[in-house]
């Protein structure tokens, strides 16, 4: 057992490393490029809302359709599509929690602070990995023969919904905090309409920054949308969707750790 003295000599140096990760984790990153990550985000969006959709004919991420859906759920429509309204309204609320809950922690841990960015990503893994999980053991209905239900276990799908739901909220919430408004990451309506309106929309690509940054999650969405659907008719099934998303936002989370500080923030 070593003398006092010795292990009194060796504290600072037995501390600096959590002293580093300390500062590291308050770090303020720098937004520039990120936009890169937020057009990750949109491809995750489309994997994931392409193959629920499919699966279970509601929207985990896009609201707005959702809000249609409940609302011609008041006249039992659309035909075919049980307790559709009840799946639309557990997306909508599970969004709104998960919108408040990751804004309100984030602004007041710090939205831009590599500790806040890094644990909010890898939250929003874990929850798309339980769903994936889930819906790997075959314990959730997710697949065509399954769109014949019309309760009992149909209600189990709105176990993975919620969970999607609510860490889609937390990536909006990011991306609103980081200050990229043209990259809401789960709505494209908005974006259409500002590409459209957009007085330097022939610009030069290096002249229009925000143009490419809306044309960009256009197209990460569309791609995510096609290869969820390829994915879903597949034997590696909807699920594949959701593992490649996890692993993505997992890759995210472990970015903005590695992601360089803002200037004045060493």
């Amino acid at each position: 057992m070593p003398e006092k003295p010795d292990v009194e000599a060796n504290e600072p140096e037995a501390r600096a490393p959590s002293g580093k990760i300390a500062k590291l984790w308050n770090e303020v990153v720098d937004p520039i490029h990120a936009e890169f990550i937020f057009l990750t985000c949109c491809l995750v969006t489309g994997l994931c809302d392409g193959s629920a959709y499919n699966a279970w004919s509601c929207f985990i991420s896009m609201q707005t359709g959702n809000t249609i859906f409940l609302g011609l759920g008041a006249s039992n429509l659309p035909h075919g599509k049980a307790f559709g309204w009840l799946k639309s309204l557990t997306s909508i609320c599970s969004f709104f929690v998960g919108a408040f809950t990751f804004s309100s922690t984030t602004r007041r841990l710090g939205p831009r602070k590599r500790g806040t960015l890094f644990c909010t990503f890898l939250v929003q893994c874990v929850f798309i990995v339980i769903a994936a999980g889930l819906i790997q053991g075959d314990l959730i209905p997710h697949r065509a023969i399954d769109a014949s239900l019309t309760g009992g276990k149909l209600f189990l799908e709105l176990i993975p919904l919620s969970l999607l739901a609510f860490q889609f909220g937390g990536q909006m919430a990011a991306s609103r905090l980081m200050g990229f408004n043209e990259i809401p990451t789960v709505v494209l309506t908005s974006v259409y309409y500002d590409i459209a309106s957009d007085p330097a929309l022939t610009d030069g690509v290096t002249k229009n920054v925000k143009r490419n940054r809306r044309i960009g999650a256009v197209t990460a969405i569309l791609v995510g949308a096609i290869a969820a659907g390829w994915l879903s008719r597949s034997q590696a099934e909807m699920q594949s969707s959701l593992w490649i998303s996890a692993f993505l936002k997992f890759c995210i989370a472990v970015g903005w750790w590695f992601w360089w500080p803002a200037e004045g923030s060493k």
